[in-house]
């Protein structure tokens, strides 16, 4: 049987951003459940996430680059956002992730969609220190990225109110998995023994595997409440300790036992950020990992497990297991 022919559906999706670690697996997910899946991807020489996908090349925050994508959509999907890497012009962040959805929105004039899912973060609370966040907890963003993304999911439900489409926006925990390379240079740094906590490594983090992410998001599509906001993660927050524990046994070596207080790894990243600044050669360690290793992201699911039935299939050491399996298959690690 075909994977177009796997359901019925016979809906069109437009994913936006298709090209990327979660647009690519959201896609093949939705060829398999039998949606008709139309991908919009930045780059000219990005592939098709899946073969036989319709490719459509275009920028997100320029409409008229986008004609012709809103052609019998029934619903979109934007994954695409700029990360907040070292380097990142951050006018390039806030235009891509604070008002890309509302641009690519604006592009389907007559022709509107049904329903737009839009991914965010659940970083937009900003650090919680030790408690745990739900979808009430009053937003914080700290930093350049957070801010965007917060700014974004406003915008998309401002826009969705306004034109009488229903808007669903799924907050995504740290999320990980086979493929992903922005996570490899924390699976590289504990194998070859470079990694050193920040603080005690007890502060929380929430990782969510990539396929259980895309499952939540497809039961968005179909179970989420219009305005509703849903962060989804993996069944419960670990400690950092415990992540990079899990990561080092998976590979092989020694679990890291040096730890630098939250006070010097802060000066410390602002040197490192300087120097970078300087040479132009990426940082060994930023402010915002700082802040990501010692500010504390955990959450409560309990919305998404309610109104959608969103249930985490993979625990931490499952998730860690297959996606050094893939890095190791990829030559990556």
């Amino acid at each position: 049987m075909n994977a177009q022919s796997e359901g019925d559906h016979g809906e069109r999706v437009l994913v936006a951003g298709a090209s990327g670690f979660i647009g690519r697996r959201l896609t093949a997910n939705l060829v398999k459940a039998g949606y008709l899946v139309r991908a919009l991807v930045h780059r000219p020489s990005a592939s098709a996430p899946v073969a036989g996908v319709e490719c459509v090349v275009g920028d997100i925050t320029r409409p008229e680059t986008c004609r012709g994508v809103e052609r019998d959509v029934n619903i979109i999907v934007n994954c695409a956002g700029c990360l907040g890497k070292w380097g990142m012009d951050p006018e390039c962040i806030r235009v891509v992730n604070a008002e890309g959805a509302t641009q690519l929105l604006s592009g389907f004039g007559s022709q509107p969609p049904m329903r737009f899912i839009h991914l965010s973060t659940v970083g937009v609370t900003g650090p919680l220190g030790t408690d745990i966040g739900s979808e009430q907890t009053r937003c914080s963003p700290r930093g350049v990225y957070q801010q965007s993304k917060y700014a974004g999911e406003q915008g998309i439900l401002q826009a969705g109110v306004e034109c009488g489409i229903p808007v669903v926006v799924i907050r995504p925990s740290f999320t990980y998995g086979p493929g992903d390379s922005h996570k490899l240079a924390l699976f590289r740094a504990i194998k070859r023994g470079r990694f050193a906590f920040i603080g005690h490594g007890t502060a929380l983090l929430h990782p969510v595997f990539v396929e259980d992410l895309v499952a939540g998001i497809m039961l968005a599509i179909t179970h989420g409440a219009a305005g509703g906001v849903y962060n989804v993660g993996g069944a419960e927050p670990v400690s950092v300790r415990r992540l990079v524990h899990s990561i080092a046994d998976e590979v092989g070596v020694t679990r890291p036992i040096l730890s630098i207080p939250t006070f010097a790894a802060t000066a410390l990243a602002a040197c490192c950020e300087a120097l970078a600044r300087a040479t132009g050669i990426q940082p060994i360690l930023s402010r915002s990992r700082v802040d990501l290793m010692s500010g504390g992201y955990g959450y409560d699911i309990t919305h998404a497990r309610r109104e959608l039935g969103y249930t985490p299939q993979y625990d931490l050491e499952s998730g860690i297991s297959r996606t050094v399996d893939d890095y190791r298959a990829s030559g990556w690690l």
